[in-house]
C-alpha cells in the first residue's frame, strides 16, 4: 500500500508538461491506433531533473489512448500500463483527470459481464491488488476500493480505504487477519482500522471470526505492532485457567518492553484467586558476531493452606505439595561468539533462596521441579597466542535440595599443553635424537571452597569422634563470614604430564612409557593423639600441608587382523580386528610413615589383648591411596564387520562395509604386590549397531572371587569350585534403542541465520512444532539393569521399556504417544497422548497425561503467527495446580 501511494505521488508530474504539449502528443499517438486488437505502441515522457523525479515515465494501452481538450481528460484503454522505474500499475482502465488533478485505474466488464483489467501496482518483488484506485496527485490524498493490503505478518482486507498526506491508511469494514487465503479461515472484523506503514495497525471495537461465524471474543480496540524490525513493545495477554489446589488463576500476562535493538525485557505475572501470585522479568541480549545472553528475576509466592493433599500416583513417590512459601531465583546465561586470539567468558547461574522453588514456580519446567540440585558457574578462559600455556578462572556453586550451599571463590585452572624436548632443546628442528621424544605438559588448579554445613566430625577422620566435636552436622548463616571462612577450605594441585615417547618393538608391537607426578598443597594437616578415656581424638591442626604421588606405568599393543573369504550370493568376507594390551604400573606405597601422609595410631586392645593400630590420613581429602601397587593390567577388544555386495549392484564389484560388533572388550589388572585379592573385578562391554536401527549396548562387571555364607568376599577365586564357575556377576546392564523411520533420524542442520532474534520466551500454553512432513516416527527403547546385593542386602532389578512415536493420521492430523513401563513393578509408570491438528493458519494440540506427578490435561487451539500469539483458547488440568511447560 505504500509503494502505491508513493507511484502515485509522481503523476504531479502533470503540473509540470504543458497540457497543449501532452495533447498534441496523445494525437499523436492516437493516429497510430489501428485495431482494437493492435497494442499502442510504447512511449515514454523525458524530463528534465525536477524535484523528485528522476527518470523516465513510460505508459501504454492495448486499445486506444485518448484526450478529451475541452475537459482536459486523459483516457487510456485496455491493458493500461504505467511504468516509473521499478514501479507499475496496470488496469483495464486509466483516467487521468488534469482539471480535478486527479487519477483513477478501474477494472472494465468483458462481455459476459466479468470483471477484467482488476488494478494492480507492483513495485519490485511486492504486488498489490485493488478493484479501484483513486488518487489526488494535488492533494496527495488517495481513496482505494476493496483492496487487500500487507502489513507486516497480518493482512487487511477492506471495502474502502484512504490515505492522507502523512501516508497514514484509514480502512473501513475491515478484517484482519494473519491467513494468507482469499477468503481467510478467520480473521479480526472491525468497522474502523488505522494503519501506520511500518509501525502498528490500530482497531476500534472489534470481535474474532472463525469460519465466518461470529464469536463473542473481542475488546473494546486492538493494537498490532508492525515494526520494520519486527520486534515493538507491547501487551502480552494472560492465560485463564484453573488448578485443584490455588484456584482460578491468569497466568504470565505482562508486557514486552523492546528497549533496543539489543536489549528486550518481558514483565509478566501471574496471579491466583486463592492467594497465590509470581512475578516474572526476564532480560535478553544480543550482540552480533560479540555475545548474547539472558537474565531472569522469578519471585514466588505459593500459597497453600489445604493440611491434606492427596499424594500422586508416580511410581517415585512424590506427590506431596510444600506448605506456604516464599521464595525467588536468578538466572544468567551468557556466551560469547568465540574468535581467535581472544578470551572467552561465559556464565550460566541458576541460584534460588529455597531449594523448591523450581518445584512451585510456574514458569518451571518439568526437568528443573525434578532436578535434585542446581548448579552455577561463571568463567574466563584464555589461550596465549603463540604459546603452550592458558589459563581459566571460574566461581562455582551448587545448591542441593536439603539446603547444602558449596560455594567455590575461586576456581584457578593454568596448564601448559605438552611441548617436545626438540622444541626446547633444538628450536622446532628435531635431530633423531631417541629423546627428543619426551614430552612435558603442567597443569595447575587452585581453589577456595565454601561450605554452610559443617559436616559430623565423628565422619571426618576415620569414623572416630573428635574431643568437644560435634555429632552432627551444623548450618552456617551466610551473615557470618568468619566462620564461613574458617569452614572452608583451600588447596592448589599440581600436575606434570611426563611422556617418554612411543618405540616400535619387534616389528608389530607399539610400547609406550609414561611417568607422572603431582603435587597438592592444603591449608591444614592433622595430628592426632588418642583420648582413651573419652575413645575420642584429641587433633592439633597446621596451617599448611603437602603432599605428593608419583606412578611410572609401560604398556604394550599390538593390533591383529584376521579375514575370512566366504563368497557368498551377498557376503563377500568377514574381518576380525583384535587389539590386545597389557601394561605395567609401579606406586610405592603412601602409608608408609617415611612419607608422613597418615598416622599410624594406637586406639586400645583388641579382646585378646593385642595392640590395634588404625592408620588415619592427616588431610581431609588429598592424601594417595594407600598399599604398594606393582600390577600387571590388560585389555582385549575385538571389532567384528562383514563385507557385502552393495544393493543395485549387478556388476558384482562394489561393495560397503557392515558392523557386527562395533566393540566387545575384557579389562582388569592384577597386582602382584597385594597381600590379597591381587586380581582385580573384570569389566565386560560391547556395543554395536544392527541394521543402522538399532543400538546396542552392553556393560557388566565380574568379581573373580567367592563369598563365605555371610556374603563376604574370601580370597579364594571363583575357579577353585565347587564346580566350573569362573567369576561372579555384580552388576550388569542393557540397553536397546530403535528409531524404526530413516526418515525421522535424520537431525536438520540448516543454518539458523545470523538474525538477532529478541522475541519473548516461548509461551508454556503453546504446542511444540510438529513436522507433518514426517509420516509417521516410532522408536523404543529397553533398558536392564542388575546390581548384586552385598551381605544380606537383596539384588537390585531394573527392567523398563519406552515407546515413543506418532502418525499422520490425514495431511493435518498427527497423533502421538510415549510411555515408560516398569517390567519389574509391572506398571506404566508414565505415559502421555499428544493429538496435533493443523488448521492452516491455527494449531490445535491436546495432550493428556495419565499417571505421576504431572498428570492432567491440555487443550489449546491457537493462532499460528507470532503477531497474533494471543488468540489462543486454552483448558487446563493438573494434579498438583502448578502450571506446567
Amino acid at each position: 500500500m505504500r509503494h502505491i501511494l508513493i507511484f502515485l505521488l509522481l503523476l504531479q508530474l502533470a503540473v509540470l508538461i504543458p497540457f497543449d504539449a501532452a495533447a498534441q502528443f496523445v494525437r499523436a499517438r492516437q493516429s497510430r491506433v489501428t485495431s482494437p486488437q493492435d497494442t499502442v505502441a510504447q512511449d515514454s515522457l523525458k524530463l528534465a531533473p525536477t524535484g523528485d523525479i528522476e527518470t523516465t515515465i513510460k505508459y501504454s494501452a492495448r486499445d486506444s489512448i485518448q484526450l478529451e481538450a475541452n475537459t482536459k481528460v486523459v483516457h487510456l484503454y485496455g491493458e493500461a500500463k504505467i511504468n516509473y522505474g521499478t514501479m507499475n500499475l496496470e488496469a483495464a482502465y486509466i483516467r487521468i483527470d488534469y482539471a480535478e488533478n486527479t487519477l483513477t485505474a478501474t477494472s472494465l466488464p468483458d462481455s459476459a459481464g466479468k470483471d477484467i483489467g482488476v488494478p494492480i501496482f507492483a513495485d519490485g518483488a511486492e504486488s498489490y491488488q485493488a478493484k479501484r484506485i483513486v488518487y489526488n496527485f494535488k492533494t496527495k490524498r488517495g481513496r482505494i476500493a476493496e483492496v487487500v493490503t500487507q502489513q507486516g505478518e497480518g493482512f487487511i482486507h477492506s471495502e474502502i480505504v484512504k490515505k492522507n498526506e502523512h501516508n497514514e491508511i484509514f480502512g473501513f469494514h475491515n478484517k484482519y487477519t494473519t491467513c494468507n487465503l482469499a477468503h481467510p479461515h478467520f480473521y479480526i472484523s472491525a468497522g474502523k482500522i488505522k494503519a501506520i506503514p511500518k509501525d502498528k495497525v490500530m482497531s476500534g471495537p472489534f470481535n474474532l471470526v472463525i469460519g465466518d461465524i461470529p464469536t463473542p471474543l473481542g475488546f473494546l480496540f486492538g493494537l498490532f505492532p508492525t515494526p520494520k524490525n519486527n520486534r515493538s513493545s507491547g501487551v502480552i495477554v494472560p492465560s485463564f485457567g484453573e488448578s485443584r489446589t490455588q484456584g482460578f488463576y491468569l497466568n504470565n500476562g505482562g508486557y514486552y518492553l523492546a528497549l533496543n535493538d539489543y536489549i528486550g525485557t518481558t514483565i509478566t505475572g501471574s496471579i491466583y484467586s486463592l492467594g497465590g501470585y509470581n512475578i516474572r522479568v526476564n532480560n535478553d541480549y544480543r550482540k552480533r558476531y560479540s555475545y548474547q545472553g539472558s537474565f531472569t528475576f522469578d519471585y514466588n509466592y505459593f500459597k497453600n493452606d489445604i493440611t491434606d493433599i492427596e499424594q500422586s500416583r508416580a511410581t517415585d513417590g512424590v506427590g506431596l505439595l510444600p506448605p506456604s512459601t516464599r521464595s525467588f531465583g536468578v538466572t544468567w546465561n551468557h556466551a560469547p561468539v568465540p574468535k581467535p586470539g581472544q578470551g572467552r567468558f561465559t556464565a550460566s547461574v541458576d541460584i534460588h533462596s529455597d531449594p523448591i522453588h523450581n518445584r512451585v514456580s510456574s514458569n518451571s519446567t518439568t526437568a528443573q521441579r525434578l532436578e535434585a540440585s542446581v548448579n552455577s558457574s561463571i568463567s574466563y578462559q584464555k589461550n596465549i597466542q603463540n604459546s603452550p600455556f592458558s589459563y581459566t578462572v571460574k566461581l562455582r556453586q551448587s545448591q542441593q535440595a536439603n539446603g547444602t550451599m558449596n560455594l567455590v571463590l575461586p576456581d584457578i585452572n593454568f596448564g601448559m599443553s605438552s611441548v617436545g624436548l626438540y622444541e626446547v632443546l633444538s628450536g622446532n628442528a628435531p635431530t633423531g635424537k631417541w629423546y627428543e621424544n619426551f614430552t612435558l605438559g603442567y597443569s595447575l588448579n587452585a581453589s577456595n571452597q565454601i561450605s554452610n554445613i559443617i559436616p559430623a566430625s565423628s565422619s571426618q577422620f576415620g569414623a572416630l569422634p573428635v574431643v568437644g566435636g560435634a555429632t552432627r552436622s551444623d548450618t552456617i548463616r551466610f551473615g557470618d563470614v568468619q566462620r564461613l571462612w574458617e569452614n572452608g577450605r583451600r588447596s592448589a594441585n599440581h600436575s606434570f604430564q611426563i611422556g617418554l615417547g612411543n618405540y616400535k618393538i619387534f616389528k608389530y608391537f607399539n610400547l609406550s612409557p609414561s611417568v607422572s607426578y603431582a603435587e597438592r598443597w592444603l591449608d591444614r594437616k592433622y595430628s592426632f593423639t588418642y583420648n582413651p578415656d573419652l575413645k575420642a581424638l584429641d587433633v592439633d591442626t597446621a596451617k599448611f600441608g603437602r603432599v605428593y604421588d608419583y606412578s611410572a606405568s609401560a604398556s604394550l599393543s599390538t593390533t591383529i587382523y584376521g579375514t575370512v573369504r566366504v563368497g557368498g550370493k551377498r557376503v563377500e568376507a568377514i574381518r576380525h580386528l583384535v587389539r590386545p594390551s597389557i601394561s605395567y604400573r609401579y606406586q610405592p606405597d603412601f602409608g608408609d610413615p617415611f612419607f608422613g601422609f597418615y598416622q599410624n595410631l594406637y586406639v586400645g586392645d583388641n579382646p585378646k589383648g593385642e595392640p590395634v593400630y588404625r592408620q588415619i590420613s592427616r588431610f581431609e581429602s588429598g592424601a594417595p591411596g594407600l598399599g604398594l601397587t606393582s600390577g600387571l593390567g590388560f585389555s582385549l577388544s575385538n571389532n567384528l564387520e562383514m563385507k557385502v555386495k552393495a544393493k543395485g549392484d549387478t556388476t558384482g564389484k562394489q561393495f560397503e562395509k557392515v558392523s557386527l560388533i562395533d566393540n566387545l572388550g575384557i579389562s582388569g589388572s592384577y597386582n602382584f604386590a597385594a597381600e590379597a585379592f591381587k586380581l582385580s573385578n573384570i569389566s565386560v562391554n560391547m556395543n554395536t549397531r544392527l541394521f543402522k536401527v538399532v543400538n546396542f549396548n552392553f556393560f557388566s562387571t565380574f568379581d573373580p572371587y567367592q563369598v563365605d555364607s555371610a556374603g563376604t568376599r574370601i580370597d579364594r577365586y571363583m575357579l577353585k569350585g565347587p564346580g566350573f564357575k569362573p567369576a561372579r556377576l555384580l552388576n550388569a546392564g542393557l540397553n536397546v534403542t530403535a528409531n524404526l523411520n530413516p526418515q525421522a533420524r535424520r537431525t536438520d542442520t540448516s543454518n539458523p541465520g545470523t538474525v538477532p532474534d529478541l522475541g519473548q520466551d516461548q509461551n508454556p500454553f503453546e504446542p511444540d512444532y510438529v513436522d507433518f512432513k514426517i509420516p509417521w516416527s516410532l522408536s523404543f527403547g529397553y533398558t536392564l539393569n542388575f546390581n548384586r546385593g552385598t551381605g544380606n542386602q537383596p539384588n537390585n532389578i531394573n527392567n523398563t521399556v519406552d515407546v515413543n512415536g506418532d502418525v499422520n493420521l490425514t495431511d493435518k492430523w498427527k497423533i502421538g504417544y510415549r510411555a515408560h513401563y516398569d517390567l519389574v513393578a509391572q506398571q506404566i509408570a508414565s505415559a502421555a497422548l499428544n493429538i496435533h491438528r493443523d488448521l492452516h493458519c491455527w494449531d490445535m494440540s491436546i495432550s493428556w497425561t495419565p499417571f505421576g506427578y504431572t498428570r492432567g490435561y491440555n487443550i489449546t487451539i491457537n493462532a499460528r503467527s507470532a503477531l497474533l500469539r494471543d488468540l489462543r483458547l486454552t483448558k487446563r488440568s493438573s494434579a498438583s495446580g502448578i502450571n506446567y511447560r
